[in-house]
């Protein structure tokens, strides 16, 4: 009697489990990964849009923890010195929390290329268009103006 009780409710829970769709999932589960950036641009106040960033990686492991970095467009050369880096560039890590009712997520950030942000909570409005996740950042105070970081990220493979 044991058995066919753990076998039932074995069933049941398998049954469960096939019956929740794959979209179902939640925003954890979703962003987790390693991502690629496909588009990275700045948003100014005035709405005008620039694409300053060509390439990129965001790691968002499982147990919270994240790495983050933009590499701006046109580069200078480098001096040949590999630990310099030559700018543009924005990286950063630390850890994460998800909140699902919101879709965002927010950074922790313990330590980035710019000291400006160590330390800092940086906010990240999350969105889905088909297989690209694209995160808001919210806004970061510049030399040239406030800005709206908005990153479309593929994942990697």
């Amino acid at each position: 009697m044991k058995r066919w009780m753990l076998a039932a409710g074995a069933a049941s829970v398998l049954s469960l489990a096939i019956a929740v769709p794959a979209n179902a999932q939640g925003l954890k589960q979703k962003v987790v990964g390693a991502w690629t950036l496909d588009v990275g641009s700045e948003i100014f106040a005035d709405g005008k849009k620039v694409v300053p960033w060509e390439a990129g990686s965001l790691l968002l492991d499982p147990t919270g923890h994240f790495s983050f970095f933009v590499i701006g467009k046109d580069r200078p050369k480098g001096n040949g010195d590999p630990r310099v880096p030559v700018s543009p560039i924005v990286a950063y890590y630390g850890t994460y929390t998800v909140n699902e009712a919101d879709n965002t997520l927010s950074y922790k950030v313990e330590r980035a290329s710019n000291p400006t942000f160590d330390g800092v909570l940086r906010g990240q409005k999350i969105s889905f268009k088909g297989d690209v996740m694209v995160t808001t950042a919210s806004e970061v105070k510049t030399p040239q103006g406030t800005i709206t970081p908005v990153n479309e990220w593929k994942r990697a493979k």
